[in-house]
């Protein structure tokens, strides 16, 4: 038991790690590609790739296993990544961050509703504010805050789906699907549900831009490793430490974002840059103590 917690562990931290440091990849991308074709490229080459691993995992399951797995990825990748690019444009980048760092509270709350015989406790509660502050110290370090309520509210709206997204993949788990065959399966259709936003928000297939030496990289770095990889990686998470407590992991993803972008792009740390990661981690290791909810 207490190694699979600690093995759950190390595999929501690596996730959160890469997590982290996709903004990198995404924005050099997003100078020749839509957000939309990014999207789609990103996770036919994650799909197809884990095909070649385990093509067997195409088997029909059931029709329950299978409403799971389209649900999941409807929720966690079509729905939750249009949300996103979309909040992105009519909303600042800290504002959407600090919104979207909500989402462990929001998967804490539909465990709860989940399971009624069990409560918010009070670490949890405490280390969701302390993880809040932390990061708004680093949202809005270096930039105005400026309301942008239709903006706000997509970005709000990409928590509540990622909740929705973690039920149902602990339900599809609980099912008995495994992991692998979860993720194959998740991103299968949610590669055929983004076909149709193809035709909404246009789509083009850019063979000079897909052949840049720096496009390929980013592309492979966001297929192969924040994708297929981490998704992995975060099912098997969830299953170790229950959907709740690897989520509030995610609490970590600006302090480490920050952490990268003085390493990789010489920004400067502030002294609320410095604040903030230390609440934001502070917040993360409270709401892991003694939490019940799974």
């Amino acid at each position: 038991m207490q190694k699979n917690l600690i093995v759950g562990y190390i595999f929501a931290i690596t996730v959160v790690v890469i997590w982290a440091m996709t903004f990198v990849s995404s924005k050099v991308l997003l100078e020749d590609f839509t957000p939309i074709e990014v999207l789609f490229d990103r996770f036919v080459i994650a799909t197809l790739a884990l095909l070649i691993l385990r093509p067997k995992a195409l088997k029909f399951t059931s029709f329950k296993g299978e409403l799971f797995c389209a649900l999941s990825g409807l929720f966690g990748i079509t729905l939750y990544f249009v949300a996103e690019n979309t909040a992105l444009t009519l909303s600042n980048a800290s504002n959407v961050s600090l919104i979207v760092s909500t989402a462990p509270i929001f998967v804490a709350i539909g465990a709860l509703i989940r399971n009624r015989k069990q409560k918010l406790g009070f670490n949890l509660i405490l280390g969701f504010i302390l993880a809040m502050i932390g990061i708004a110290c680093i949202s809005f370090s270096s930039l105005k805050l400026e309301l942008n309520p239709l903006g706000d509210l997509i970005a709000l709206s990409c928590a509540i789906v990622w909740a929705l997204y973690s039920l149902c993949v602990d339900k599809a788990t609980n099912m008995g699907i495994k992991t692998l065959d979860l993720t194959i399966k998740t991103f299968l259709y949610a590669t055929f549900l983004t076909v149709p936003l193809m035709g909404i928000y246009g789509y083009e297939i850019k063979f000079e831009a897909l052949l840049k030496p720096i496009n390929i990289c980013n592309y492979l770095f966001l297929s192969l490793l924040a994708s297929a990889f981490s998704f992995i990686l975060w099912t098997k998470a969830n299953h170790f430490l229950g959907i709740v407590k690897t989520n509030i992991c995610l609490y970590a993803v600006p302090a480490v974002t920050a952490v990268g972008a003085v390493l990789i792009i010489d920004e400067k740390l502030t002294i609320f840059n410095f604040i903030g990661m230390v609440l934001a981690i502070a917040g993360t290791v409270i709401s892991q103590y003694k939490t019940t909810l799974r």
